[in-house]
């Protein structure tokens, strides 16, 4: 059994309809599945920006912007909740994502996802391709939208 910490790649994109992100998640249906507050936090937003059409700037102050889409916005957080344990961040992990940023060139964001992967021993499952590199240098197993697709191609052949 693996235990995966699911980047908000693939949770948007499941969302939107993406088949190969779909089949990502839905391959991890009888394994653990974990979100940090990183994560968390990128899916509503994005998914708020996505309902809306607005930008960070325009929804930025305007609640009721935000208050229209309040079902929506209610749902992704049930789907969430539903779908996903989380895993807290440790100071050890902030710390690790800072090294990230400085050695690798990572956004704070990627680094704490990465930083988490590697704190609590777990798989990440992304379609940023921006991980690999840090992730093979940090020896953390990475499933992408790429070497999933390979993978659903080999078995398919045998």
């Amino acid at each position: 059994m693996r235990s995966s910490l699911v980047d908000s790649s693939v949770i948007i994109e499941a969302l939107k309809g993406n088949p190969t992100a779909k089949r990502l998640i839905q391959s991890l249906e009888s394994d653990p599945k974990f979100i940090n507050p990183i994560i968390f936090s990128e899916v509503l937003f994005v998914f708020l920006k996505l309902v809306t059409g607005k930008s960070y700037l325009t929804l930025r102050g305007n609640p009721k912007e935000i208050e229209k889409h309040r079902d929506k916005l209610e749902k992704v957080y049930l789907y969430l909740k539903d779908n996903f344990s989380e895993l807290p961040l440790t100071e050890e992990i902030e710390e690790r994502a800072f090294e990230f940023i400085l050695n690798y060139g990572m956004l704070p964001n990627d680094a704490l996802i990465l930083s988490t992967a590697k704190f609590y021993g777990v798989t990440l499952v992304t379609l940023d391709e921006d991980f690999l590199y840090p992730a093979r240098s940090e020896k953390v197993e990475a499933i992408t939208g790429d070497s999933f697709a390979e993978t659903e191609r080999t078995i398919q052949k045998d």
